[in-house]
């Protein structure tokens, strides 16, 4: 014959089928949350993406309006400076040292007359810049900021809306 197994081996064979159970059914419990979490992520993945591309879309139109209206712009002043007296402003050496920026720096202190190379004209000598050639230049470099600034600032909304602060 064969002996019955005590009661504490029952116990203790009856805790362990439990907790096996109990992890297992844990286990399942935390693996369903693991996977429910992956699917919201997925889909406020997607509402992001969603609304970042409405975004860019908007920002990019509002952009060609800003591009569209700074070339209006920029033909009006055009016109405008082509009316001016085309007087001598700028002598050859301020224009020297105001083509030197953005060039490595500029050679001599700007008091230096030595340091500033001159303005060539067409004709080989040294030149004045005119009220119309200083008022071009302006023209255009101010609508030149403008559309970079413009530009800056789309991306910049753009970001923020991909990456809102919290409140």
């Amino acid at each position: 014959m064969f002996a019955l197994p005590s009661i504490t081996t029952l116990k203790l064979a009856g805790i362990a089928v439990l907790a096996a159970g109990s992890f297992w059914a844990g286990y399942q419990w935390h693996a369903g949350r693991v996977a429910q979490a992956d699917l919201e992520a997925k889909d406020h993945a997607q509402d992001l993406q969603r609304y970042a591309r409405r975004g860019m879309d908007a920002s990019a139109g509002q952009h060609a309006q800003t591009l569209a209206t700074l070339n209006t712009q920029l033909g009006a002043a055009r016109v405008q400076i082509a009316r001016l007296a085309g007087r001598d402003c700028l002598d050859p050496n301020t224009v020297g040292v105001l083509n030197d920026i953005g060039r490595g720096g500029l050679r001599a202190p700007a008091g230096d007359a030595e340091g500033a190379p001159p303005a060539a004209s067409t004709g080989g000598g040294l030149r004045f810049t005119t009220d119309r050639d200083a008022a071009s230049a302006i023209a255009i470099c101010r609508a030149k900021y403008a559309e970079v600034s413009s530009q800056l600032d789309k991306i910049l909304d753009i970001e923020d809306k991909r990456h809102p602060s919290s409140p």
